[in-house]
């Protein structure tokens, strides 16, 4: 012949991977399919990673179901176990708990029973110095106080209900009860009624006076009173809150 045939060597490719890719991309790209012996699937993927994708989420799903019920099956199994004698061990946390919530209980009881409270501990012979406040206050619902000459009796009858009222008033107080003494409501003026309270304390008694045993104080706790009442239209003992007024008196004027 007389043309002559030039050989060329190949260089071979140690990537195999590579070569293969290349190969089923040349194939795909002119031929179409690839050769049986050529896997053109991704290298990175497996078979199961191929297929369905359901599949991999029902075999995770079966593998946390199980993995819990393991996990229960093996805290059930540790909680019934013997600790000692036949006490298992949820026993024993029930029995802790239970001794933990007695001691608490039983020293909250004896602390309670023991403990004395220093400001009830007071000696009432040593109150002999007497402090008055006078004042008034008006009712809101009185239909015969205008007249009571007229009404003696009715007009009597509602000044000891009122003397009543301010007396317990005053015993229920925390603060001033050990200290009062008595009150005393004068007749009616245009529905008015003129009161005198009349504390005693004891002779030493500067830091009483300027905070206790205030105008202040003696006129909150009343006042806190009659804006609790029950405002009912026909309670003629319902007293108008803004009307109320004390002061403090040297001495005895009712």
């Amino acid at each position: 012949m007389d043309d002559d045939i030039e050989l060329k060597i190949i260089q071979g490719v140690q990537d195999n991977n590579n070569v293969a890719s290349d190969v089923c991309m040349e194939v795909n790209a002119e031929n179409g399919d690839c050769p049986d012996h050529i896997n053109c699937a991704s290298p990175l993927l497996t078979t199961s990673q191929a297929g369905d994708g359901s599949r991999t989420e029902v075999s995770v799903e079966a593998v946390n179901n199980e993995t819990d019920e393991t996990t229960l099956q093996r805290v059930k199994r540790e909680l019934n176990e013997v600790v000692v004698w036949k006490l298992k061990v949820w026993m024993v946390i029930l029995i802790i708990l239970f001794l933990i919530a007695l001691t608490v209980a039983v020293t909250l009881t004896v602390c309670a029973a023991g403990y004395d409270d220093e400001d009830e501990k007071y000696d009432r012979s040593s109150f002999v110095v007497e402090r008055f406040f006078r004042g008034n206050f008006t009712l809101a619902n009185n239909n015969f106080t205008s007249h009571p000459l007229t009404q003696p009796a009715e007009s009597e009858k509602l000044l000891e209900q009122l003397k009543q009222k301010l007396t317990a008033v005053y015993n229920s107080s925390s603060a001033l009860a050990r200290y009062f003494s008595n009150v005393t409501i004068s007749n009616f003026r245009d529905e008015t009624a003129q009161f005198e309270l009349q504390f005693i304390i004891p002779s030493e008694n500067e830091q009483l006076v300027r905070y206790t045993l205030s105008s202040e104080m003696v006129k909150g706790v009343l006042l806190q009173h009659f804006y609790d009442q029950d405002s009912d239209a026909g309670d003629h003992l319902y007293v108008i809150p803004s009307s109320l007024s004390i002061e403090v008196c040297t001495k005895r004027t009712i």
